[in-house]
């Protein structure tokens, strides 16, 4: 799942392929339907870019594209989210992120598909028949070094998709 996550941030941070499409707002720059996921699946992923954006603290990039996720088979078409808040954010402006209530609003965990550590962790979700994989990063520390400062920094990658079948 980790592998999964880190090439996603890369190819996002890297400009993404021709083939994929990147904005920084929910609109997106192509007409090309051949890599756009459903208006449902869609409509998380701008909902998840736009509570970020609201917290005026992170760098928000928002694309469509494939990806092989280990809770489904085979790769999925869908749209990715990746926030980076490089000062972290306070609990007031966490709480107004989109997963922070995601039970609330209808989504289930698939918890065979969850793992937490000290950098981070992954979880996920399901609800009417779409599905998002949700990878959270930050900086865990050291703990052989007692003098390290973890940077502040975190992350979120949000890859959500319909499911077929």
């Amino acid at each position: 799942m980790r592998t999964q996550a880190s090439l996603l941030i890369a190819l996002m941070l890297a400009g993404l392929s021709p083939a994929e499409r990147v904005a920084d707002s929910p609109q997106r720059r192509d007409d090309s339907t051949a890599m756009q996921p459903s208006p449902a699946v869609t409509a998380v992923c701008d909902t998840v870019a736009t509570q970020w954006r609201a917290t005026g603290r992170a760098s928000v990039r928002q694309a469509d594209t494939t990806s092989t996720i280990a809770s489904d088979s085979g790769a999925q078409r869908g749209c990715a989210v990746l926030a980076i808040a490089a000062e972290g954010l306070d609990s007031t402006r966490w709480a107004g992120l989109y997963w922070t209530t995601s039970l609330s609003r209808g989504w289930r965990e698939i918890t065979e598909y969850q793992a937490d550590g000290p950098d981070g962790g992954s979880q996920t979700l399901e609800r009417s028949g779409i599905r998002c994989q949700v990878d959270f990063s930050q900086d865990g520390g050291d703990d052989s070094d007692s003098t390290y400062v973890p940077s502040p920094a975190i992350g979120e990658t949000t890859f959500c998709w319909e499911r077929s079948g």
